[in-house]
């Protein structure tokens, strides 16, 4: 149901978001950001004891997103649906000071200095999920599903929801939201970056060092 995993996330520091932090904590302290779940956050592996957390998973803005072209799954269309899902964290975020998740996505066989990899394939590449994210170092790598169990192709609308949703766990927020109506929960209707997906996100980076 939905993506439900992600992997281990790295310490940030730098510009962007980082900097939003600095400046809004000072207007802001306890209270600031809500609504949101961080204190509530379901488990990232659905059935499992793993406990969720927030991580500044990032390290600099603008991110380098790169969608890879390699394999036989990669096409124009499926690049602009991850395209679009990268740009709608930036909407979301762009009343945040300094324009919050900012970033630069292009499709590339060269992933060299990448914050963040996209690559197509099956549920049986993604480990049997719709969409997986894990930790490599610099970079996280998310394997998206273009075919779902039964071999058949993902509904546009429904790639970009788990492009989003994925993209979140890959900027720090390393579990799932229990309200439907986040991106981050694992409701499959859920269409659109909420006020508390992007609180939640802002928490992450306020308790970076």
């Amino acid at each position: 149901m939905g993506t439900r995993r992600i992997a281990n996330w790295t310490k940030v520091g730098g510009m962007g978001l980082i900097a939003v932090m600095a400046a809004t904590l000072i207007a802001a302290q306890d209270g600031a950001y809500e609504p949101n779940y961080a204190k509530i956050m379901l488990t990232p592996y659905k059935g499992s004891n793993v406990a969720p957390r927030l991580a500044a998973a990032r390290h600099r803005f603008p991110l380098k997103v790169i969608v890879l072209e390699d394999g036989v799954y990669f096409n124009a269309h499926y690049f602009e649906i991850v395209k679009s899902a990268c740009d709608a964290w930036t909407k979301a975020t762009k009343n945040v000071a300094q324009g919050g998740v900012t970033l630069a996505c292009t499709s590339s066989n060269d992933p060299k200095n990448a914050d963040v990899i996209f690559r197509f394939g099956t549920m049986r590449d993604s480990f049997g999920f719709d969409g997986f994210t894990s930790e490599q170092g610099s970079f996280a790598l998310i394997r998206l599903a273009v075919r779902d169990d039964g071999n058949l192709p993902v509904a546009p609308d429904r790639l970009k929801r788990i492009a989003m949703h994925e993209f979140g766990h890959a900027l720090g927020i390393w579990g799932h939201s229990p309200n439907p109506n986040d991106i981050m929960s694992l409701d499959e209707d859920t269409r659109s970056i909420s006020t508390a997906d992007v609180n939640t996100l802002l928490i992450a980076y306020s308790k970076a060092p």
